[in-house]
């Protein structure tokens, strides 16, 4: 026999050999598989269908798209799960490769803890690392931190429109020159002796005339609160005040959809961005429009913006926007006012407004109009305050333009609170060719604003009869020092933010990392003389033990009736509080490697500046 017919015979009878083998083990691997209980394939669920007559918002831990994720994964099975040779292996690679294309991180995460704690390298590639960082942001978006709020059920305001016939009022809150906020809450059953109804301009039209508000404004007996709109030229009509008041709803979740809205809302939507629910932004619920009613105190608080069927000197139209949120306990300006927060509490606020802002410039919105009474605070937790920023009546949420704004002329609004707004905005002169640039302007706000926090006079305010500084033409060496107990680093971030160029000045995102890095890295990165910082690996272990310590520590514990506790209750965490656990969450959503290297940069040039000193 030839050689070339051998070695023809020989790969015929061989490749038949070797299938045969392949089969059996197959076969051995799958019993066994099945023998130590391999996880199933887990079938997606399907989209939740909303009533046509309500328009949901996007939920907020959703900003990577798709195909990144795709991409992300698509890495870890080719260059991590494909690496395994074994046939039982193969097998279970097989399914779990199913399990993470439906979304479950279960064996990502512990394939990448094993790697990592044994060295062996498998993650070597940056960009598989930073798949890693995209697992980690998934994960903590699927968290579900607003079950805490036990008085207030989300779920009603996505599956009911809601009218001012559906809530009963408490006192009025708050007033301001363009709102008033009152106490509420659902009511379990309309009461037809609480309301009357008379007829409007239009006769077929009902509308809300005497409303009994009740004689408490207990947190817990009325844990929402409503905004109503002070409306003194916009027509009675649903679609002219939506479309006039469309930045008070730009972080709502859901617009009560009166005749017409729908499309109002695609249109504002081309137009418009929406900000996506985010821990440190206000929790509004619901929008919607209807007639305005007679409150407690309304002649006496704002007579002016009563209509004239309520008040025969009222200037105000018929209907006006009203904004369903959740109640907050105080402002930050009020909470100062009365009580010297600890040094640490002070970062935590700090570092929560630094998240909030970083949340708005990462969709391309600027508030504008931040001041301390524009920021409030959940006091459940008395150490550790939640801040969330208010008051959307100011911002720039222009999709076209963006954070920079063509400025043409002088009619354009710059935003409100001239005495926190930054220096490039303040001192922009109008022309063809100039334009706002907003994207560092909240952060210059924020920055003045934690003077306030740490215990010190906004420079930029005047009181009791000291002069204050000018954002049109100060220096920054004329910045006062913050007091002694605030870390070096928090004082040198605030200076950051307060630069009056803005290329000087921090970006937003890397500031929130700074502030959080203070918070929860280990001290040895942050200690000066550091000689070689924190390698991606040493960044992506410790990365991946918050992570474990937010999903597996940062459980509601439930009452022994099985139902979720009050947020007044006290609450179990592991080692910290609620707060802590969910501004760890913010920073994980959005961690990225080389952010987080580019804070730790940073903090690594203020040491070595101190050392120079």
């Amino acid at each position: 026999m030839s050689v070339r017919a051998f070695s023809t015979q020989l790969f015929k009878h061989g490749k038949a050999l070797v299938r045969q083998i392949c089969k059996k083990e197959s076969i051995a691997s799958r019993n066994i598989a099945l023998k130590i209980n391999a996880a199933q394939q887990t079938t997606p669920k399907p989209a939740k269908v909303f009533d046509n007559r309500i328009v949901p918002r996007i939920s907020g831990l959703r900003n990577v798209g798709v195909q990144i994720g795709l991409q992300a994964r698509r890495i870890l099975i080719d260059n991590v799960l494909n690496r395994v040779t074994n046939s039982l292996a193969a097998d279970l690679r097989k399914r779990a490769a199913r399990r993470i294309l439906y979304g479950d991180s279960g064996p990502f995460f512990a394939l990448v803890g094993v790697s990592l704690a044994s060295g062996t390298g498998i993650l070597t590639k940056e960009e598989e690392l930073e798949g890693v960082c995209w697992e980690i942001r998934e994960a903590i978006s699927k968290l579900k931190w607003n079950h805490a709020d036990a008085e207030i059920d989300e779920t009603q305001f996505e599956n009911v429109p809601v009218s001012l016939a559906d809530l009963s009022f408490g006192k009025p809150i708050a007033k301001g020159a363009n709102a008033v906020v009152y106490a509420a809450k659902f009511k379990e059953k309309l009461d037809d002796s609480e309301i009357s109804v008379i007829e409007a301009e239009e006769p077929e039209v009902p509308v809300v005339q005497k409303v009994v508000t009740a004689d408490t404004d207990d947190i817990n007996e009325f844990p929402l609160a409503l905004k109503m709109m002070f409306n003194y030229d916009i027509q009675s009509n649903a679609m002219a005040i939506l479309n006039a008041m469309y930045r008070e709803t730009v972080p709502a979740r859901v617009y009560y959809s009166n005749i017409g809205v729908t499309d109002w809302e695609i249109e504002l939507s081309r137009r418009h961005r929406h900000l996506p629910q985010h821990p440190n932004i206000v929790a509004i619920f619901s929008v919607f429009t209807d007639y305005i009613p007679e409150l407690e105190d309304c002649r006496c608080l704002y007579p002016a913006a009563l209509p004239k069927r309520l008040h025969p000197e009222g200037e105000g139209r018929n209907m006006s926007l009203f904004l369903l949120m959740k109640r907050y306990d105080t402002s930050l300006q009020d909470f100062l006012s009365s009580v010297h927060p600890s040094t640490r509490t002070s970062i935590l606020l700090f570092t929560q407004l630094l998240e909030g802002i970083a949340h708005l410039t990462s969709h391309g919105i600027a508030h504008r109009d931040l001041k301390s009474d524009n920021l409030l605070l959940d006091m459940a937790e008395s150490e550790a305050p939640v801040l969330v920023i208010s008051d959307f009546g100011c911002c720039l949420s222009d999709k076209n333009n963006g954070l920079m704004l063509p400025y043409t002329s002088y009619e354009i609004d710059k935003g409100g609170n001239a005495a926190l707004m930054a220096p490039e905005i303040v001192n922009q002169q109008p022309g063809t060719f100039s334009v706002l640039n907003y994207s560092k302007s909240d952060l210059w706000a924020a920055g003045a604003i934690a003077y306030e926090i740490f215990g010190s006079p906004n420079p930029f305010y005047a009181k009791e009869g000291r002069q204050m500084l000018k954002n049109t033409d100060y220096k920054e060496s004329d910045l006062p020092e913050l007091p002694e107990d605030v870390p070096f680093v928090i004082r040198k971030l605030v200076e950051a933010c307060l630069r009056r160029r803005p290329n000087k000045r921090i970006d937003p995102e890397i500031a929130a990392n700074v502030c959080q890095l203070f918070l929860w890295a280990p001290s040895s990165w942050l200690k000066p003389g550091l000689v070689k910082l924190p390698s991606s690996t040493e960044i992506l272990q410790w990365l991946l033990s918050l992570t474990t310590k937010v999903l597996c520590q940062g459980k509601l514990t439930r009452s022994s009736g099985g139902a979720f506790k009050s947020e007044r209750d006290s609450f179990k965490y592991g080692r910290r509080t609620y707060p802590e656990y969910l501004l760890i969450s913010c920073f994980l959503y959005r961690a990225k490697l080389a952010n987080v290297r580019a804070a730790l940069s940073w903090i690594h040039a203020v040491n070595l500046d101190l050392e120079a000193d």
